[in-house]
């Protein structure tokens, strides 16, 4: 304000000036004008405006120009027709009449704004039956036919180990030789057929078997591992959905007390009447977001439950909190233990032990087994009418096929395993670095939202409206719609950053196959205040 607006200006005197260039007269409580407007008319008109505390009508209704005989001859401000809501009626406020009662001016007031209307709260009857991750987890192990799939393979290769050591069986049969030679019944008798295997094949050819039961145990935990993580995603969607429709609760209840109270002031002719229509477009979108929040709680635990399996369980809430603070894990430490006992690297070692044992088993097959053939007979070609036994050993000789193919294959297969295990350790650590990134600085986003920028929003916001309230003409209109925004952008951007949290926490429990996804079974610790 400078030196000049702070001498006492006779208003009527002002108005009655104001009044000299056009036909039609103006009124004090008119607020028509605009500061933003150019009216040719000097600082009166202007000062006149900025003063001017008794709010009429809409200020977007018409503009009147000096020289202009009605609003049709001025500069009129035309909404247009294409744009949604353009066919809403100007807001008409009465002027403001001393015999009228401050509370009947407010129920007129109050009649011009419609109501917000009412969130339906749709929670479930079963919403009281809290469940808790662990016993969710168990519900899905229960249920999951991934898991009895991998289990399927573990005893498939189990029993593929069995046979692979199983010695071969003997061959027993009849055999008959010189059937009517001199009108007799020749030789009868029986034989006995057995192949002995050499050079420990059998061993050999079972520990390979063996050890891909290994990796395929191994298997079998990843995916427990894998099912319990997608248990613990969907749980803590949840929960930030739970969270979610708290906070946007808060937020539409404070929007519309927001607009109750800017009634107040309009009612009283100390703000203008398109101020609360402002603020009520504000607590609708609030209370839309209390809509989306219910829904997207819906969909989680829909979500949660085809997950567990039971995609026809009914709503519960589940018990825990996103706002527990997680601990720090030295990423160094991590990584020795990922390299240790993560079940990739474990079916990886297992599968160079078998294909090294299958590489030797190829080596060892060109040793001949030993086959043993033995017969014992009656003889019937003589009187004496005697037994006569026969045997035979023989051996195959490795002259052109001496499983050459097959070695070269077990060679390439042991070539791969070990580059595979490298290739497994080099993406472990891969993802193990880019989780405890992301989860490090989801756990420094989180704590700077809790300790700083949600107090300070909301002190911003207070502050702001205060000021406003008690002092409207110091401050912008335009600053309690900002700060309001962002409060509401801010609890948002805190939900957020709590989902980022927990999917990395889930993330990092996964890759670090724990038990217990908070303190990482003792390799977390809580950081110090």
């Amino acid at each position: 304000m400078t030196p000049a607006d702070s001498t006492p200006v006779d208003e009527s005197a002002e108005i009655a000036d104001a009044n000299a260039g056009s036909s039609t007269p103006m009124d004090p409580q008119d607020d028509q004008l605009s500061p933003g407007i150019d009216n040719n008319t000097g600082d009166v008109a202007v000062s006149l405006i900025s003063r001017q505390k008794n709010y009429e009508a809409d200020p977007g209704e018409a503009l009147v120009t000096p020289g202009s005989s009605s609003p049709q001859d001025g500069l009129r401000f035309e909404i247009p027709r294409d744009l949604p809501g353009s066919d809403a009626a100007p807001l008409r406020v009465p002027p403001i009449d001393p015999t009228v009662p401050a509370d009947q001016r407010r129920s007129i007031v109050e009649s011009l704004f419609p109501d917000v209307a009412p969130v339906v709260d749709n929670v479930d009857p079963a919403a009281e039956d809290r469940l808790s991750l662990a016993s969710l987890q168990q519900m899905a192990l229960n249920n999951s036919p991934v898991i009895r799939q991998a289990a399927a393979d573990v005893e498939k290769a189990r029993g593929t180990a069995v046979q692979a050591g199983l010695y071969p069986n003997p061959i027993v049969g009849y055999e008959g030789d010189s059937i009517g030679t001199g009108k007799t019944a020749g030789y009868n008798g029986l034989f006995v057929t057995q192949e002995f295997v050499t050079a420990d094949k059998l061993t050999l050819a079972q520990s390979a078997a063996a050890m891909e039961m290994r990796a395929a145990e191994a298997e079998l935990r990843k995916a427990r591992i894998t099912l319990a993580s997608n248990v613990r995603r969907a749980y803590f969607k949840l929960l930030v959905a739970q969270e979610q429709v708290r906070f946007n609760r808060a937020i539409a209840k404070l929007s519309e007390e927001v607009f109750r109270a800017q009634i107040d002031l309009v009612s009283g002719g100390e703000a203008a009447p398109y101020e609360p229509l402002q603020l009520r477009v504000f607590a609708v979108q609030a209370r839309n977001g209390v809509v989306q929040a219910q829904n997207h709680l819906q969909a989680s635990w829909r979500q949660l439950a085809a997950t567990l399996g039971t995609p026809h369980l009914p709503r519960h809430t589940v018990a825990g909190s996103v706002e527990m603070s997680i601990p720090d894990l030295d990423y160094d430490q991590a990584a020795g233990i990922l390299m240790v006992r993560h079940s990739d690297i474990s079916a990886a070692r297992s599968r160079i032990a078998s294909a090294s044992c299958n590489l030797r088993l190829q080596q060892v097959t060109p040793i001949p087994n030993i086959t043993v053939y033995g017969t014992f007979q009656h003889d019937d070609t003589t009187p004496l009418s005697d037994f006569a036994s026969n045997l035979q050993v023989s051996v195959p000789v490795p002259v052109f096929n001496k499983n050459q193919g097959n070695i070269a294959t077990a060679h390439g297969q042991l070539v791969r395993a070990n580059n595979d295990l490298s290739q497994t350790q080099n993406d472990l650590l891969s993802r193990l670095a880019e989780i405890h990134a992301r989860r490090s600085s989801a756990r420094v986003i989180v704590d700077s939202y809790r300790k700083d920028l949600l107090p300070d929003q909301v002190r911003v916001y207070r502050g702001v409206y205060e000021r406003f309230r008690l002092d409207g003409g110091s401050i912008d209109f335009s600053q309690l719609v900002v700060a309001q925004q962002t409060l509401s952008q801010v609890v948002t951007s805190y939900l957020q950053a709590l989902m980022e949290q927990w999917d990395a926490t889930v993330d990092i429990a996964e890759i670090m196959q724990v038990d217990d996804m908070v303190t990482m079974d003792g390799l977390a610790t809580m950081p110090r205040n």
